[in-house]
Order: structure tokens, then C-alpha cells, then sequence
């Protein structure tokens, strides 16, 4: 791809419009950032300003603007909705997504993982994986480091966590290892059903060849896979056998069996060793906000599930609890279904504490399970949860929704609930956590 000289318009500001923007301005392009959420510009692109000739059009932009340019490169966080796409279409101008445009600039092959529910962990596995084997990698994309930071540079792999609003925009990005853990309900309020959402998340495959691997949930398959042309390739329970055998393996719970056969699998094919696998695992604990342990008061856990944002995932977090649970869940609702909650929250919860935008459509859904609180924020969540809690008990922050209601990210609504849980007692986890700051 030539962009020298070329215009080229950054729709969506944050971290990934910020490095495309910087890599379309090191290639030469005439660089437009556009961003309708913003009115000022932000201090983290003062440097970017003054790197590079990029222009920039804050708290307003139109559809006259966009189709002066040569190209569009949108943010994964900007619906393909908010653009004149018929428009583009006819007027021949090409919209891409940031990874898309990465991707051309790439010199490294390319593991890409997706899913509904644990791409974080299980990329962030591989990636520990091929190190434990002495690769030099390149761990990015939807986990939070844009992939266009590895344009040009020398890594033997770059392991991507790749999401539907990220796959909305691809045109020839070609994984060389492919996965797709699972797939349950989400995003329904951007990509409008689940058939649709399920085709989004199978593009992943769509660009590889014969000479490309296929990695699937046997138990969940594509709803292709025959027409799969990638090498099919299903990770399966008997794939940890050769591997974890005699190790402690620290990442503990149903919901990480999946994640752990997911990385096997992929590793094994991008040349691990047994040993380097039984390394990685002995000593990879798993990210925070997922099943995160944060202390034990009293004789009740507290534990930090935040990244839990969709039905599937609140439902494998309390499938591993063998314990009662306290639940605080709700937020920003993306279109859901709750109702098939219903079932494990009667078998393993003992009361259902509900805050956030979706707390009242929630309720309706649960409204035959006879104990549910409401409250209006995180400290009142704990306090509420603590009050109602024995010693043998457990609370779980597992939303089952986005946090854009009452925090900035799950992060946020996380790392909250950790503040709140260490007030009750002093450093019940032994760390003191930082304050947070507004």
C-alpha cells in the first residue's frame, strides 16, 4: 500500500487512532484525525501534532469531508453506521480499519485469536508460550497495543487479539494461525443478532489459504468449517495431557480450559517445545479483572471478574464457583439476553446485587429468583455484599454488561471494586492498591 502524498482521514481518536494516524504520517500521507466525541484536542496528541503534519477536525466533522479523501481509516470503536458508507462506496474511496492497515505493513506472520470470551488471556498465553521458546514477539491489537506499533519491525511472530468491530474492516488481513475460542451473545446492540455478530467473528478465516491453519472450539466449530481453507485444526482436552503433565499450572478454574488447550494448540503449530509450553504455564497466573482473586475477609472471597461483559462469561465464571455467591452484576447493556442467567444464578448464587443502566431489565428477566438488591454504586455494592455474607461465601463482581454507564472501562469498574473491598479491612490482599484519581 502507497499512502505517500495521499489523503487519508483517521476517523476515531484513542489509542489505535492515534498510531495510525502516526504511521500514515511517517509514510507520507496528509493525515485528517476526526473525532465528533471531542472538542479539545487531547494532551496526549500534542506530541503527535508536532511529530508529524497531521491536521485535525475535534468535536465535528461532516460527510463532505470524508469523501474528499483518498482513503478512510476507521477506529474499531466508531460503528460503520456513523459513516456516508454508500456514499464511499460509490465514490470508489476504500475504508479500512486500523488493523487492516497495519497488517499491510507487517513483516512478521501473524497469529490471530478471537471469541466471545477469553481472546486476553489466551493471546496473552501465547505470547508468554513463544517467548518461553526464545521467539521474538509481538503481543497487540484488540488487548490494548495497536498492531500498526509493529509496522516494519523484525519480530519472528506478532500474536493479535482480534475483535468483531476489528474483523467489520478487513480486506486482506491473512492470519497464518487463525482461532476462534467460542461464541456466545455480544455486541448485539452494534451488530444486531447473533447470526450476524457469528459471521463478523468467522471473517477471521476468510482471507487464509492452504498453506494457513484453522484453529476451532470443536464444541463450538464455525458454522463453515467445511469451506475452511486454512488447515483445521480442533484443540482438544487431550492436548494438555503431553504438555502440563507433572507441572503446576497456576491458571485454575473451567473457564481457563479452554484458554489453556486453545494455546497449546496454537503453539505447538508455531514451533513450541512441550518444555517451553509446561514453563509459560507454571508461571502465567492470568490477567487482572478476570477471576481475579482480591482477598479473603472474614472467611468470604472477594474476587474481580469485570472483564465478565457478556452472559457467556458470568455464566462460566459461576459454573466454577463451589461455593455460595453473592453477585454484583450490572452496567451498560449491550443488547442481551439475561434470561439464560436464570438457571446458575438458582443453582450458585445466593443473592443477586444489581447496579448500573441494565439493572431493571435485568430484575425483569430474574424476577422469580426471590433475593435481589438494588444500589447505585460500587461502594454501596460491597458494603451490601459484605453485610449480606457469611464466612464460606464468595463475592463476585461478573457484570454480564459494558462499564460505560458509571466507569471509563472495565478496568476502572475493576480496580473500583478492589478500592471498595480493601476499605472494609486493611489490605486484606497484603498490597495496598493506589488511589484512584476523580
Amino acid at each position: 500500500m502507497d499512502v505517500k502524498a495521499k489523503r487519508v482521514t483517521v476517523v476515531g481518536l484513542g489509542k489505535s487512532g492515534e498510531a495510525a494516524a502516526a504511521l500514515l504520517a511517517s509514510l507520507g500521507a496528509k493525515v485528517f484525525v476526526v473525532d465528533d466525541q471531542i472538542c479539545n484536542q487531547p494532551e496526549t496528541l500534542t506530541s503527535l501534532k508536532s511529530d508529524f503534519p497531521i491536521s485535525f477536525g475535534l468535536g465535528s466533522w461532516n460527510d463532505k469531508e470524508l469523501l474528499s479523501q483518498d482513503l478512510i481509516v476507521v477506529s474499531p470503536g466508531v460503528p460503520l453506521s456513523r459513516l456516508p458508507l454508500s456514499k464511499l462506496i460509490d465514490a470508489k474511496i476504500p475504508v479500512i480499519g486500523e488493523m487492516e492497515l497495519a497488517f499491510r505493513f507487517l513483516t512478521a506472520p501473524v497469529i490471530a485469536i478471537t471469541g466471545t470470551n477469553g481472546k486476553s488471556t489466551t493471546t496473552t498465553l501465547v505470547a508468554e508460550i513463544l517467548k518461553e521458546s526464545g521467539f521474538n514477539v509481538f503481543c497487540g491489537g484488540n488487548i490494548g497495543v495497536p498492531l500498526s506499533l509493529a509496522a516494519f519491525r523484525p519480530f519472528d511472530y506478532i500474536v493479535a487479539e482480534v475483535s468483531s468491530f476489528q474483523l467489520e474492516t478487513i480486506q486482506t488481513f491473512r492470519p497464518k494461525i487463525a482461532a476462534l475460542l467460542n461464541l456466545t451473545e455480544d455486541h448485539l446492540n452494534r451488530h444486531g443478532s447473533l447470526e450476524k455478530y457469528r459471521a463478523i467473528k468467522e471473517r477471521i478465516f476468510e482471507n487464509q489459504t492452504g498453506d494457513d491453519y484453522a484453529v476451532f472450539n470443536p464444541n463450538d466449530p464455525p458454522s463453515h468449517l467445511s469451506t475452511l481453507k486454512g488447515s483445521k485444526i480442533a484443540f482438544r482436552m487431550e492436548k494438555m495431557g503431553p504438555a502440563i503433565n507433572g507441572s503446576a499450572v497456576k491458571l485454575s478454574g473451567t473457564h481457563h480450559v479452554e484458554n489453556i488447550m486453545a494455546a497449546i494448540a496454537i503453539t505447538e503449530l508455531a514451533g513450541a517445545s512441550n518444555d517451553a509450553i509446561r514453563r509459560a504455564l507454571e508461571r502465567f497466573s492470568g490477567l487482572p479483572h478476570r477471576m481475579e482473586k482480591v482477598g479473603e475477609i472474614k472467611g468470604v472471597e472477594y474476587i474481580d471478574d469485570s472483564k465478565g461483559t457478556n452472559v457467556g462469561a458470568v455464566i462460566k465464571s459461576l459454573e466454577g464457583m463451589n461455593r455460595p455467591v453473592i453477585l454484583i452484576a450490572g452496567g451498560s447493556d449491550k443488547g442481551a439476553d439475561f434470561e439464560p442467567l436464570l438457571p446458575i444464578l438458582f443453582k450458585k448464587v445466593k443473592r443477586l446485587i444489581l447496579m448500573g443502566d441494565a439493572s431493571a431489565k435485568m430484575a425483569h428477566c430474574f424476577q422469580d429468583f426471590p433475593a435481589i438488591t438494588h444500589v447505585n454504586a460500587m461502594k454501596e455494592a460491597v458494603l451490601t455484599a459484605s453485610a449480606e455474607s457469611s464466612p464460606g461465601d464468595v463475592v463476585l463482581l461478573s457484570p454480564s454488561c459494558a462499564s460505560f454507564d458509571m466507569f471509563k472501562n472495565f478496568q476502572h469498574r475493576g480496580d473500583c471494586f478492589k478500592q471498595a473491598v480493601l476499605a472494609l479491612t486493611p489490605c486484606p490482599s497484603g498490597t495496598p492498591l493506589e488511589e484512584e484519581n476523580g
